[in-house]
């Protein structure tokens, strides 16, 4: 069994999606005027009543739908124990979320993979086929992707939700709010339907670890999940951000805009292959890559490197950003790189 790598802290960080700014010093005095105030000597609510019913208005369906853990990953863990016992198939993209892999031996599980298109893209009805052959028993994938930010549109998902409507489909979407067409709505119509969200991303939250599973099956699986697994704090921390959701939008609206405009400039680099992103990253291959991750060293900014041709960068602030770029120019054009 493989452990899950965490990530290199050092250097200006580009390479675990978080955001690059910190909690906006108004909401954080509201944080601490309200962690003041917490029985500390007393478990935290197990309901998270007052947490779901904020997320359950954002995401506008019923707070019941709604279950939280320690992050989003616990979620997914969860629905993998429950629903994989007795060395069950889980069905997912490659590549895709390591912590699937993780999750999947931990309970003695198996796995299969369809392989996806360089820029993360499939066949939507080749992917129902296989599946339908390998005789899989979950379906579990990240929409949009991690690592190449593909995401598929709400027609797709709905053709896999039929296609496989007596089984659990998950939809990851933890980069979602910066994608187009996300599951939820399909959720009143498919009862096997799941979608899971974090506060990691774009509420900047990766610190405090929550996330959410959102299914009617909530009900159902409740009662089986841990108990007290977000501690006062965190639902502290989370509902009084989520009071702000209004405000977040600008943020993610600034975040989309810079990942445009950086593939823009991008997109048609010959040393770099760059892909259409859904996601607060971008997704690169190039066959030179040790000389380009040598000259982010240089610049002490940290991308993700893959095991293969391929890294992401975490879409940062516009000055991180430009800093990425001037390096990208340097590696395509031999430019020289602006100090930092």
């Amino acid at each position: 069994m493989k452990g899950y790598q965490t990530h290199t802290q050092t250097g200006i960080l580009l390479n675990a999606n978080e955001a690059s700014q910190n909690v906006d010093d108004n909401v954080k005095q509201e944080i601490l005027d309200a962690i003041s105030n917490l029985a500390l000597n007393r478990y935290p609510d197990t309901t998270c009543h007052e947490l779901h019913d904020l997320y359950a208005n954002i995401m506008n369906v019923p707070s019941s739908w709604i279950l939280s853990g320690n992050g989003s990953d616990q979620m997914l863990g969860f629905l993998i124990q429950y629903y994989l016992q007795g060395n069950k198939t889980l069905y997912t993209l490659a590549p895709d979320f390591s912590m699937y892999d993780y999750y999947v031996e931990l309970n003695h599980a198996k796995i299969e993979k369809f392989e996806t298109s360089l820029d993360g893209s499939f066949d939507v009805d080749a992917f129902i086929s296989n599946g339908k052959n390998k005789k899989v028993d979950m379906i579990l994938f990240s929409n949009p992707n991690n690592p190449t930010g593909h995401a598929i549109s709400k027609l797709e998902m709905i053709q896999i939700c039929e296609a496989f409507s007596n089984i659990p489909v998950i939809f990851d979407e933890a980069y979602m709010e910066f994608g187009n067409e996300s599951a939820i709505d399909l959720l009143k119509t498919y009862p096997m339907a799941f979608v899971c969200r974090t506060l990691s991303k774009a509420y900047g939250l990766a610190g405090i670890r929550c996330g959410f599973m959102i299914s009617s099956q909530v009900e159902k699986l409740a009662s089986l999940f841990i108990p007290y697994a977000l501690s006062s704090v965190t639902q502290t921390i989370a509902s009084v951000v989520l009071r702000h959701a209004e405000a977040y939008k600008v943020n993610i609206a600034a975040i989309i805009s810079e990942r445009e405009r950086m593939y823009r400039e991008v997109k048609d680099y010959k040393t770099i292959s760059f892909y259409p992103s859904n996601a607060n990253f971008l997704y690169g291959r190039t066959d030179k890559k040790d000389i380009l991750m040598n000259l982010f060293k240089e610049k002490n900014i940290t991308i993700r490197n893959y095991a293969d041709t391929s890294f992401r960068i975490t879409i940062g602030t516009s000055e991180e950003n430009e800093m990425v770029l001037d390096v990208l120019r340097r590696f395509e054009y031999g430019a020289p790189v602006r100090c930092s």
